[in-house]
This record gives C-alpha cells, structure tokens and sequence, in this order.
C-alpha cells in the first residue's frame, strides 16, 4: 500500500458530553506525531477533530514531519449547517496548507448518517445506528423530501462543491459501510472498515468491489480494541462499558488481550494489501477517554483502540499493537 496511515485526534465531543482531548498541547503534538512518523513508519496521519485551529496545527506539524496529511473535521450530533461550515473552514485550511507545498487530502464527512443529526431519526448516535438497522421504524417526515439515500448524496455534492471553494487538492468522504456513497464528485473512495464477526467473511470481497468505481481506494478507519474476542466487536468494542454506577468500567468479563488486538491489526493489513488497495488508516494513536489502570475492573483501555495507553497521570506506553503496525508498516530492510 502506497498510504500506511493512523488516525489522529485533535479533539473531538463524546457521547458523554465531555471533549476527548481537552489538555492536549503543541509539545504533546509534536512527541505523538514524531512517534507516528519515525515509530511507526507511518506515512500519512489522519488528522480528526472538532477545532480547526488545533487541527491546523497538528497538520502543520506533521507534514514538517514529512507526513501527507487527511484533514477530517469532526463534529458529532451537528446538523447540516453546521456540518457544511465545519466543511468550509477545514477547507480553507487545507487550501493554504496545500499552497504552501503540504501533501494534503481533505474528508468532509464520517459516516454522517450515524453522526449528523437530519438524515436519520435519532437525537444522538445509538439512536440513528438503531434506526438505521430498522428503517421500517422512520417517521414518514424522513421520506417527504425524497428518497434517504438521495438526499444524503445530495448533501454529500454539496459537501463537494463547498470544499472545492477554498481547496483545489483531492477530496473524499469516510463512508460507514452501510452507506451507498456516489463516489462520482470524489476523487478517492474511502470507507471505514472494521472487521466483525458478521462481516469476516466478506470484507475482502466488499472491499474489492469498490475498485468498480475507477478510483483509488482507501480504508479510513480500521481497528480492534485488546481483549479476547474483541475482532468479534469491531468498531462496537468501546461500547462494552458498565455505567451502573455512574462510573465507566470495562464490562465485567473482558479479559486484556494485547495480543489479539495486535494479531487482528496486522491480518487487516494483510487484507487491505491482497485486496489491492491504496492505503488503510489505523484507529487510532491514543484514545485518552479510555484511560489504562492496572486494576482490570477499571482498565479502560481494554475496550479503547489505541496503539499506546493513556495513564491518568498523562503517560503514554506502547502497546503490542503499536509494534506490530510498525512492523507491517516498515519499509524493506527495517523492523
């Protein structure tokens, strides 16, 4: 693959209420993205987030750091104004940065029938993922302007047109699976492609498919949280929380499996790469909102999908995901 890349956040709402990375500053930037650069043998970063400031200067940094960057702004539960304007403003800094010599992409979406408020009834995402899964269940208001996939193309054009204002470099979409995308306006199909137990079989197939379109093809988002079981799980595992108590814990009965997280992220690389794509992003660098513990009733970190752990006291240590990607990801003649 020509794009061995990670996903990196800047910054982004919760379901919770909460922001994931509220303290993260420049020098933290600079150590995390040097690490994805010269650790991990990384060779483009997808930058996601909810601030385009900070989203900036994370891309500035890593494309000092010899990284192309995927600029991917990130606003959960926004409706379509505020969608397109969070379109525009990354836009703008993606032209600038793509005038000044960055190796730039820009994504104006993720899988927005799951995280825009409009497409699909529901006030929050579990709630559109359910209807989603039951679209028996829509009210008939859903259907008044037209047929659901239709206007979600629509305002997928109008996503386009709206980048393509203030940036004339290539622009994509990271499509949920789900999603029956018109690839036509873009210039790379991207989809996020979390392996389950329901999907193991065809993903490969699913994947192969895409190349129908006529344009490179690339995995956005791939990954696996680190306990047994968890390629089960795929892009669900986070939600295997306890919240009984008002305390977020690990669900009772997951054991820490670092082991399998690395096994499933690198036979995934193996997939993209028989499959013929172009490139495949990891998720993620570090998930902060799942903090580790050594205590495994209140280890986090078992359902988060970072490649390094995030101790409450801001240390970061790698786990055996991090040096298996870096060996899939090692040029010939390292690792």
């Amino acid at each position: 693959m020509k794009i061995n890349g990670i996903t990196y956040d800047t910054g982004t709402p919760t379901v919770d209420g909460s922001v994931t990375r509220p303290g993260l500053t420049a020098a933290t930037m600079r150590r995390e993205l040097a690490a994805v650069a010269g650790e991990l043998y990384c060779t483009a970063v997808r930058i996601t987030g909810d601030d385009v400031t900070r989203m900036r200067q994370a891309a500035e940094t890593a494309i000092g750091l010899g990284l192309a960057v995927w600029l991917s702004p990130m606003l959960p539960n926004a409706d379509e104004a505020a969608t397109l304007g969070a379109v525009a403003a990354a836009a703008e800094v993606a032209g600038e940065l793509h005038r000044a010599g960055g190796d730039v992409t820009l994504v104006v979406g993720c899988e927005l029938s799951a995280f825009m408020t409009g497409l699909v009834p529901g006030t929050d995402i579990a709630a559109r993922l359910a209807a989603l899964a039951d679209p028996m269940s829509w009210p008939p208001e859903y259907f008044a302007a037209g047929p659901p996939p239709v206007r979600f193309n629509a305002l997928l054009a109008t996503a386009v047109a709206t980048a393509r204002k203030h940036f004339d470099g290539p622009v994509t979409y990271a499509a949920g699976l789900w999603e029956d995308v018109d690839w036509t306006p873009f210039d790379l199909v991207a989809v996020d492609a979390y392996r389950d137990a329901a999907n193991a079989a065809t993903l490969r197939t699913t994947l192969e498919a895409l190349h129908g379109h006529g344009k490179p093809v690339v995995v956005a988002e791939f990954g696996c949280a680190a306990f047994t079981g968890a390629a089960d799980h795929g892009a669900l595992a986070w939600t295997l929380v306890d919240r009984t108590d008002g305390v977020r814990r690990p669900r009772p009965g997951l054991v820490r499996d670092e082991a399998a997280q690395a096994a499933e992220l690198t036979s995934l690389i193996e997939l993209f790469t028989a499959a013929g794509l172009a490139g495949a992003f990891v998720f993620t660098y570090v998930t902060p909102a799942y903090p580790a513990s050594d205590d495994p009733r209140e280890d986090l970190d078992t359902v988060g999908y970072g490649l390094v752990r995030s101790w409450p006291d801001g240390r970061t240590t790698p786990k055996a995901a991090f040096g298996a990607v870096a060996r899939a990801y090692a040029p010939p003649g390292i690792g």
